[in-house]
């Protein structure tokens, strides 16, 4: 009975992760859509300003002790990473395959796994690092540098996802003080000021089809947000982690129904050896995780 619950919570986890692909990949045609007119930067500012539009409610409801964070140089560096993951990532989106950068972009969650290592002095069995270079090789697959006229544009989704590595622990150290409203809205009003400044330099003003295409994404990031939350937090990680090439899959689809783009063979190669090694990683990480609580628990009948 227990085993039948299980295999229908992963499931249901599943196809939370799939909604989730789906969703994130219609965003980033979203973004290249936009990227037509206007500048990443620009991208980026509106995105954040909407973003924290929509925050303002969930600070509202905190108490005036709680709005004033304990690590403001915490708050300050997540902005900054932020903002330079946000201008990378949109560049990218623009300036590349949207496939490929998709592809790229998926090394995020290894990196996070070995950013971890160098912050939080957490253990590396051999498996993190096993599933580091093998996600590392997937990525040079997809740049193959030396075996084709090198894009420095390429490089682009690695920066971000090497960002987002930083500023997700970044984010696990300041929730220890700091309420997680806190720690996740306050970044994006320092990212607002900081993207404001370089789109001054290239400001197109926004037609009444840029503010519906923006209202779009940001219901969309959110909604995809909201999707990848719920796999994991009904279905086994070892179970939704590798449907996350399902980003990838429909991301070609979407850049081949709206922008004719065709993914060569080498994106779709290096990107399934990138979700090997992170699915590889999401069981091993599950298993130490189940471990430690069962350790915990027998300690507590001791």
């Amino acid at each position: 009975m227990v085993n039948a619950v299980l295999r229908v919570e992963n499931v249901r986890g599943m196809i939370w992760m799939i909604a989730s692909g789906a969703l994130f990949a219609l965003n980033f045609s979203i973004i290249r859509h936009l990227g037509d007119d206007l500048h990443a930067f620009e991208i980026v500012f509106f995105r954040n300003l909407f973003g924290f539009l929509v925050m303002i409610p969930m600070l509202w409801r905190l108490e005036r002790r709680q709005l004033i964070p304990k690590r403001p140089m915490m708050i300050l560096s997540r902005g900054i990473l932020q903002t330079i993951a946000l201008f990378a990532w949109y560049t990218a989106l623009i300036a590349i395959p949207i496939a490929t950068a998709t592809a790229i972009g998926m090394v995020e969650p290894i990196l996070t796994s070995l950013v971890a290592v160098i912050l939080l002095r957490e253990k590396a069995g051999m498996q993190r690092w096993l599933a580091g270079l093998v996600g590392l090789a997937g990525t040079l697959i997809l740049i193959r540098p030396g075996f084709q006229s090198f894009q420095a544009e390429l490089l682009l989704p690695l920066v971000s996802a090497t960002c987002w590595a930083f500023y997700l622990m970044a984010g696990k150290v300041g929730t220890r003080v700091d309420s997680p409203t806190i720690v996740v809205a306050y970044p994006v009003i320092v990212v607002v000021p900081l993207a404001l400044i370089p789109t001054i330099m290239v400001w197109e003003t926004p037609t009444l089809a840029h503010w519906g295409w923006f209202i779009v994404s940001g219901a969309l990031t959110s909604a995809a947000t909201y999707a990848i939350t719920k796999a994991y937090q009904v279905g086994d990680a070892t179970a939704v982690s590798p449907l996350a090439f399902m980003r990838l899959v429909f991301a070609a689809l979407f850049a081949f129904a709206f922008f004719n783009q065709i993914p060569e063979i080498w994106t779709w190669i290096g990107g399934g050896v990138v979700v090997i090694a992170a699915s590889y990683l999401a069981r091993y990480e599950t298993q130490v995780a189940m471990a430690s609580g069962e350790a915990k628990k027998a300690e507590g009948h001791e």
